[in-house]
């Protein structure tokens, strides 16, 4: 079977995850019946939007976290669109999430923060959104000093 965009997809709407198919002379009925097991949040969409939907579940709004947990994710794998210029510092995760999404890591003088977003979301457009953040505005770069994990505000 070859995929397109418009492929009716069984989606889960609880843990948003394309879970099948349907099925070359299978109703929209008849395979939501065949996937029962998975619970009632099954629903057929086309299998772009299923993808749309599965990404956006992942994505993440800027958090601040420590310099350390910046250098460390800087130095795990090899990182993707590595940028320094004057409003700040950006790399992304070679590992994706799922899909198109990626952990997404910027400097900003001397805070760190970390976004999940789609891995070829433009450094000038990631600094952006960390400055609009909540967790900009709103955290001193004194209160994650030391931390080895992302907190969440």
């Amino acid at each position: 079977m070859i995929l397109t965009d418009s492929t009716p997809t069984v989606f889960c709407t609880r843990t948003h995850r394309l879970i099948d198919t349907i099925r070359l002379g299978e109703t929209a009925q008849t395979a939501l019946s065949r996937l029962e097991a998975y619970g009632p949040d099954l629903t057929i969409l086309p299998f772009q939007e299923a993808c749309e939907r599965h990404e956006a579940a992942y994505k993440t709004e800027p958090m601040e976290i420590s310099e350390a947990y910046w250098h460390e994710a800087l130095n795990v794998l090899p990182p993707v669109a590595w940028h320094n210029t004057a409003a700040g510092e950006s790399f992304k995760m070679s590992e994706r999430t799922t899909g198109a999404v990626t952990a997404i890591y910027v400097r900003i003088n001397a805070r760190h923060f970390t976004l999940s977003d789609d891995i070829r979301t433009p450094h000038a457009e990631c600094v952006s959104r960390v400055l609009q953040s909540k967790a900009y505005r709103d955290g001193p770069e004194a209160d994650n000093a030391g931390l080895d994990e992302p907190t969440r505000r």
